[in-house]
């Protein structure tokens, strides 16, 4: 048994704050890890720091990027265990995305039709809560009940199995050995 981290966040961009007006709920972007350091943060959003509308698949660093600009950035981190072959099996979804990464961009039409409630699946097109969900659902980690295109960032709380392992800061986030996740037994 292993674990991935999924990590829903609130920058405070101009962007972000756009979203929370369709979206008024404390975080509204998401990325996955697939360990506990959070060195590396898989998502879709911008690809440069400067134009939003550059955006697509990106690896987000917590101090780095986005989050050396926007230092409050706000997080909720939760740990999801997974077997031995769902770990690896999203590793490969994760590789070939990586892989094939330019040809990949940001789904500004499924945002609307998220806000719509209108399912809206585009090849080789997604929105940050959209690309997590895809990887869980292809690795077989989860099932949505609703279609990929339709899951939004505060979704992921209510994921089977996950646990909420810290909540502030993103930059202020330090990872605890795994021993301090574990429920205390009773005396």
């Amino acid at each position: 048994m292993g674990s991935v981290y999924i990590v829903t966040t609130q920058t405070g961009t101009k962007f972000s704050r756009f979203l929370h007006l369709f979206n008024p709920t404390p975080y509204n972007h998401a990325s996955i890890a697939l360990d506990g350091s959070l060195d590396v943060l898989y998502s879709f959003g911008r690809q440069c720091l400067w134009l939003p509308v550059a955006s697509g698949f990106v690896r987000e660093k917590p101090g780095r990027g986005i989050y050396r600009r926007y230092q409050d950035t706000q997080c909720a981190v939760y740990r999801v265990a997974v077997t031995g072959e769902q770990y690896r099996r999203l590793r490969e979804v994760i590789a070939a995305f990586e892989e094939e990464e330019w040809n990949y961009r940001y789904n500004f039409l499924g945002l609307v039709a998220i806000m719509a409630g209108i399912p809206f699946p585009r090849r080789h097109h997604f929105v940050c809560s959209q690309f997590v969900a895809f990887v869980l659902r292809e690795s077989g980690i989860w099932q949505p009940e609703k279609d990929v295109s339709l899951v939004r960032p505060q979704d992921f709380a209510g994921l089977p199995g996950a646990r909420l392992v810290y909540q502030g800061r993103l930059n202020d986030y330090v990872p605890r050995p795994r021993l301090a996740l574990l429920p205390k037994v009773p005396a």
